[in-house]
């Protein structure tokens, strides 16, 4: 990589830039909505069959769930699946998921929030896509669009509950453009609300403001290093301030995850050597670009996120799956095409190498497709309703809403919208007591404790005042009876 590869694009080449796209106005407006009209309800469809299939859980949909509820209804971010009346912002500082408190109102539904997910996750295409177009024309920008949709990290991510980091995928994708098109300060603008998507963007933004200030002079680098200790005064703001005033033991829990840096670097080499799921996941973030984002500086605003997962040792970090990987997709693509736009401009690449690129990036995409969640709905089952889905929503209508529930945790975000709910088996951080417990005894979730678990939890409930209630579809139904309130 030459010292030019790290420099701002010349102003002659700027200036050129509205002429490259004045012929394709059309298709820089029509490819990107159009990806967006179908990427938003195909996106919405899998996660809320996903949801009707008992595919979620309370950790993390319900989580999220109670949180926005709290909010919603004007208290501070509470979940009882974490810990009796636990502040959320004391588990991870994410207050920008206040923004759907008021859709959850005229809304209250677990489903409410898969779709404002599947909406936010579609729109980051657009200036992606847009980006493409502006400068490789139709077909190409049909391919990247296309790719990122398809992409493993999303799907990946809409396959797993709600998160946060749904809000991360627009602004990052509107901050990557700007970055790539030299649109200084619209980069830093974009960056700056990251900040109160989730405690570790703050490095994220912190990685944008400095690549401007390598770029620049004067005063936009000034801007450049303010929005770097922007993102970085929020990250210790939060980690060592916020997050454990709201906790319940004064502290950064998710801080115990990372091992002294030294033996942190040491593990993440041998292991990367070694060829363990940290290999994977790096060689499967390369591949979707058909290894070509490699040539951009701004790969390099993946770092922050990838090294801290890394260093890690909860393996869970290491892995292609759950929503870890989101928003590197959207830096991966962005880097795409900065890194074909650069090499061409250079004379490194023709258009034969672009298309080259493209198929390659094409390939890729249809090739994993098949191995990815999307291909359920190809096939009559991945659009049935699991049976267990309706029996809960009968159990849900048939407890009063001012009583509350302990559910397995894949039957939690049935109920967690219309009551008070907790998991079952119950934690040490749960001190409520139940008037109904709920158990998946035919599919158990597994967590907080697994099949064998769950028989001594209910054998210790049937000793303690509950009764059998009723059976469906393989739900048991237990409630507290007065005897077991006397007793409480």
């Amino acid at each position: 990589m030459s010292a030019t590869d790290f420099s701002p694009t010349p102003m002659a080449v700027v200036a050129e830039v509205p002429a490259i796209g004045r012929g394709r106005l059309g298709a820089e407006s029509v490819i990107p909505v159009a990806a967006f009209l179908v990427l938003a309800p195909l996106y919405a469809t899998l996660s809320v069959l996903g949801h009707r299939q008992l595919r979620t859980s309370g950790f993390d949909l319900g989580i999220f769930v109670q949180q926005i509820s709290s909010y919603a209804n004007l208290r501070a971010p509470t979940s009882d699946l974490l810990g009796t009346g636990y502040n959320t912002l004391g588990d991870h500082f994410s207050p920008i998921t206040a923004l759907l408190a008021p859709v959850y109102r005229l809304f209250p539904s677990a489903e409410t929030l898969l779709v404002a997910q599947a909406l936010l996750f579609a729109a980051a295409v657009i200036p992606l896509a847009r980006w493409a177009v502006r400068e490789f024309g139709a077909l190409i920008g049909v391919v990247v669009a296309s790719a990122y949709g398809l992409s493993w990290g999303v799907q990946a991510a809409l396959n797993f509950d709600f998160h946060e980091i749904a809000f991360a995928m627009p602004l990052l994708a509107m901050s990557l453009v700007s970055l790539g098109t030299r649109r200084w300060i619209s980069a830093l603008v974009w960056a700056l609300p990251l900040v109160f998507v989730k405690e570790d963007m703050g490095l994220t933004v912190a990685a944008i403001g400095l690549l401007v200030a390598l770029w620049t002079a004067g005063r936009t680098r000034l801007y450049g290093f303010l929005t770097a200790l922007w993102g970085l005064g929020w990250v210790v703001l939060a980690v060592k301030v916020i997050i454990p005033l709201m906790s319940a033991n004064d502290s950064y829990g998710q801080g115990s995850k990372m091992p002294p840096l030294g033996a942190g670097i040491a593990d993440t080499a041998h292991g990367l050597v070694e060829g363990d799921s940290r290999a994977a996941t790096a060689f499967l973030l390369l591949a979707v670009s058909g290894f070509a984002a490699i040539r951009s500086p701004l790969l390099l605003v993946a770092l922050p996120t990838v090294a801290w997962r890394f260093l890690s040792d909860n393996s869970n970090f290491w892995k292609p799956i759950f929503h870890y990987n989101a928003i590197l997709m959207v830096i991966v693509f962005a880097a795409l095409i900065d890194a074909v736009v650069r090499s061409r401009r250079h004379g490194q690449l023709t258009e034969r190498g672009v298309r080259t690129i493209a198929v390659a990036v094409a390939v890729f995409a249809v090739v994993a497709l098949p191995f990815l969640p999307l291909a359920r709905l190809a096939g009559a089952d991945g659009w049935r309703v699991d049976p267990q889905t309706t029996a809960a929503r009968v159990i849900s209508d048939s407890i009063p809403r001012d009583e509350r529930i302990a559910a397995s945790n894949n039957l939690v975000p049935q109920f967690v919208a219309t009551h008070d709910v907790s998991v079952f088996p119950q934690r040490p951080t749960d001190t409520t007591t139940p008037d109904w417990i709920v158990v998946n005894r035919s599919d158990p979730a597994g967590w907080p404790a697994d099949e064998e678990g769950d028989s001594k939890a209910l054998f210790v409930a049937l000793n303690s005042g509950y009764e059998v209630r009723y059976e469906a579809n393989g739900i048991e139904v237990l409630q507290r009876t007065p005897l077991g309130r006397d007793a409480g």
